[in-house]
């Protein structure tokens, strides 16, 4: 799952680790399948993605999995495929997760270092009062491959439960809402998570109760967790080289509607003035990332939801919805009409 920094947006300038490709190759060769014809059209190979110190473009791992998917007969690809993302895949982060003393913790931890992770969305943790909610927020347009990205990511969490230790790990979530439509084999899904499963919303969450997150795991381990927390703390550090691009993209992705500049700033406890100079140091205006987030949000409603073009357009903030069909077909070069009409139509994957 690859870090997201300001240039998430982009997969042809985003590069991951090869130990974000390396599982997907595992779980194809246990399915007998040919890993000449899974690496297809990358220039990859058996030996570079076992090297944990190499790391590829983005942009090739999406045609691996779109090879993955045009091979496999799993009716649910995404959940077969987490089963070989092993907390372990993850290296100090993995270690440090199942190293807490509960869930919740864990969960909070996370979200703390969610770039470490192999995630292509944004997750966002929210806690008011009882309940504990994660938000996992579209930040790039994934294609064919969304659906495969968000069901392995969601199962990430009921295997990383089973696999620190969680007692009752099956009870620990209260409802999962997401954001696409349900599989042919949708009891294959509700049987896996074994908690309540509802597709079709509007956003993905994960909802749970306080309480059911507090039960201890196994695995807990303080001297480990001090350990391990230090080196992610370097390697986080290391990674996000844009901190005031991050901070102002989580504001915006976070509230509804998009706050403007004055808010923003208030809010990161500066003066606009000094926010824009902090962006622009990072090679990025607030702008940008306003219609970056107003570009995929837009994309995700009209390829993954039935929403009316002018709530759409409403929700991005358009009082118009022909000033929304235009910035939409300056950003893609198509109406958003037409770009919900391909979008839906199948696909050659390789």
């Amino acid at each position: 799952m690859p870090q997201a920094h300001h240039d998430v947006m982009n997969e042809r300038s985003l590069r991951v680790p090869t130990m974000s490709v390396y599982p997907l190759l595992q779980c194809a060769l246990d399915e007998g399948l040919d890993s000449a014809q899974l690496l297809q059209g990358t220039g990859l190979t058996e030996a570079l993605l076992r090297d944990a110190n190499r790391d590829v473009p983005f942009s090739h791992e999406l045609i691996v999995v779109r090879n993955y998917l045009s091979l496999t007969r799993e009716s649910v690809p995404g959940l077969r495929a987490s089963t070989f993302y092993h907390y372990n895949s993850f290296g100090t982060l993995g270690a440090a997760l199942v190293s807490h003393p509960t869930m919740l913790e864990a969960c909070r931890f996370l979200a703390r270092y969610v770039d470490l992770t192999f995630t292509p969305f944004r997750v966002l943790m929210e806690e008011a009062g009882e309940q504990v909610c994660a938000r996992y927020v579209d930040c790039m347009d994934l294609g064919e491959c969304r659906d495969f990205y968000l069901m392995r990511d969601l199962a990430f969490i009921r295997n990383l439960s089973k696999e620190a230790g969680a007692e009752d790990w099956a009870q620990l979530v209260d409802d999962m809402e997401i954001a696409m439509d349900a599989p042919a084999d949708i009891g294959a899904v509700q049987a896996f998570f074994g908690w309540p499963v509802h597709f079709g919303a509007s956003e993905t969450r994960v909802i749970a109760h306080r309480q059911s997150l507090l039960k201890p795991l196994r695995l807990a381990n303080p001297i480990t967790l001090k350990i391990m927390q230090e080196q992610c703390d370097a390697q986080l550090l290391k990674r996000q080289q844009n901190p005031w691009t991050r901070q102002v993209e989580n504001l915006l992705l976070s509230t509804h509607p998009m706050p403007d500049l004055g808010t923003v700033a208030e809010r990161l406890h500066c003066a606009e003035r000094t926010l824009r100079r902090r962006l622009q140091s990072e090679s990025c205006t607030f702008q940008d990332l306003v219609t970056q987030i107003q570009q995929q949000r837009a994309i995700h409603h009209l390829r993954h939801t039935q929403l009316p073009i002018e709530l759409i357009a409403e929700k991005l903030g358009y009082s118009e919805t022909a000033a929304f069909a235009h910035a939409f077909k300056r950003w893609t070069g198509q109406t958003p009409s037409a770009f919900r009409q391909q979008s839906r139509q199948p696909q050659d994957v390789i």
